[in-house]
């Protein structure tokens, strides 16, 4: 009898921990996979870049950052990996030009998109159109960023309508 009930009691136990073990993974919140930014070495790049992104019909960012500054680090690792970050920023072409080591073609970049501080975020609309109204630049927060983004002028609107007031 005390046989039986040392098995019973296992399978009652071994059965709760799977239910648990179940329920946890059932129920646990799904972390956004990591953001893939690509890097931009030149002006060139950048242009490419910003016509892929238009034929698709997608906002694009662009960090312009540095690897000794203490700001861009930490935008790298609080708030790009929030998970409502990274579902926003889904929808968006990623770029990162990384100006760490401030050669010709990093000066040329910075002085062609007006950057003067680090980190820079710079933003287009998903018709290819600069957006200078939306540039961050410095650290900002995963909330605050999260609001940013959210803008109507990040969202893709018809091209007629911009041809229908150049006419």
């Amino acid at each position: 009898m005390i046989r039986i009930n040392k098995k019973l009691s296992f399978i009652i136990i071994f059965t709760a921990l799977i239910m648990i073990v179940s329920g946890y993974f059932l129920f646990a919140k799904k972390t956004p996979a990591a953001l893939i930014f690509t890097p931009i070495n030149s002006i060139s790049e950048l242009q490419h870049a910003l016509r892929i992104a238009a034929k698709q019909q997608r906002p694009v960012i662009l960090d312009v950052y540095a690897a000794w500054c203490s700001p861009c680090v930490a935008l790298s690792q609080q708030t790009f990996p929030e998970g409502k970050v990274i579902l926003q920023l889904n929808n968006f072409t990623r770029l990162k030009a990384n100006v760490t080591a401030n050669s010709a073609a990093d000066i040329a970049l910075m002085q062609h998109l007006n950057v003067i501080g680090l980190p820079s975020l710079l933003f287009w609309d998903p018709q290819g159109h600069p957006l200078p109204q939306a540039k961050i630049s410095g650290f900002i927060n995963a909330d605050n960023f999260s609001d940013h983004l959210q803008q109507p002028m990040f969202s893709i609107t018809p091209s007629s309508t911009s041809q229908t007031n150049a006419k």
